[in-house]
């Protein structure tokens, strides 16, 4: 894979959601990504492009940041499929580009979603918040007529957008080259990277994050201490009860979804008494 090919591939990935549908997913968006290196493959046999297209408007669907591992993995197979010899050897290679893009989207989707969306954009807000707090920013205490520099409110937003990119943007054109010059015994080049440290490890940066966070908000509520606030007792009492039941019900295989609602329900109720 050359440079050149290697960057339309990357800038073309951006739009791998454009045409996302309810039937297919991604598929149009996948065609998008490989049309330019499927005509230049195809460029002396015209005539079976359109089955090949055909072929890339079937189902996909996985998570757009690491799916630039997918791009590389097809793109090398379907050069073993123009370069089949026989019609069992083209048959075979078919099949084994279906397995392929089958099974690759599957891991990758797995894999992207526990980092980016599960992982990292909760880390990126928390770095955000944190930053926030660091300048003396409290945000849900501005009064109208206070309103704090924009240079504070840009700081942590530019902090957050660059730290998740910066990791996203690595992945995305990184993931072309390596899964491309990788086979299915290293999993396209998936095995590369440690996924499950990684994830644990930004995991373990968002706690102490949010341990800071803690200790900030009680210095903030707490430096002119004259008189007990009951409020704040209150609600630094609900928030560690959550967070113990979260523990108890991960431990109890309970969705959390019902501790989200009764949570939301029990904040709200706070709020209105």
């Amino acid at each position: 894979m050359t440079f050149k090919q290697q960057l339309t591939f990357f800038l073309r990935s951006f739009f791998l959601q454009t045409g996302w549908n309810y039937l297919k997913y991604q598929n149009l968006g996948l065609l998008f990504v490989m049309l330019p290196f499927l005509r230049r493959l195809y460029q002396h046999d015209k005539e079976a492009l359109p089955s090949v297209v055909e072929r890339y408007l079937s189902t996909f669907n996985t998570q757009p940041v690491i799916a630039s591992f997918c791009f590389g993995a097809l793109a090398k197979q379907e050069e073993h499929i123009v370069h089949a010899k026989t019609l069992l050897e083209f048959n075979e290679e078919t099949n084994e580009w279906g397995s392929i893009k089958r099974g690759l989207s599957i891991t990758t989707a797995s894999i992207g979603d526990r980092l980016f969306w599960g992982t990292l954009k909760p880390l990126t807000l928390l770095l955000a918040l944190f930053i926030w707090l660091l300048l003396g920013l409290h945000v849900f205490e501005v009064q109208a007529d206070d309103r704090p520099p924009l240079a504070y409110l840009l700081a942590a937003s530019i902090a957050a957008f660059v730290a998740f990119n910066t990791v996203a943007l690595f992945v995305k054109w990184v993931g072309l080259k390596i899964s491309y010059l990788s086979d299915g015994n290293a999993c396209f080049g998936l095995t590369r990277f440690d996924w499950n440290r990684t994830i644990y490890n930004a995991k373990k940066i968002g706690l102490v994050l949010t341990v800071g966070m803690i200790a900030l908000g009680i210095y903030y509520y707490l430096r002119d201490f004259e008189a007990m606030d009951v409020q704040f007792i209150t609600r630094a009492v609900i928030i560690l009860f959550f967070v113990c039941i979260s523990f108890i019900t991960r431990r109890l295989r309970i969705p959390n979804m019902y501790l989200y609602m009764s949570a939301v329900i029990i904040f709200n109720l706070v709020c209105y008494l």
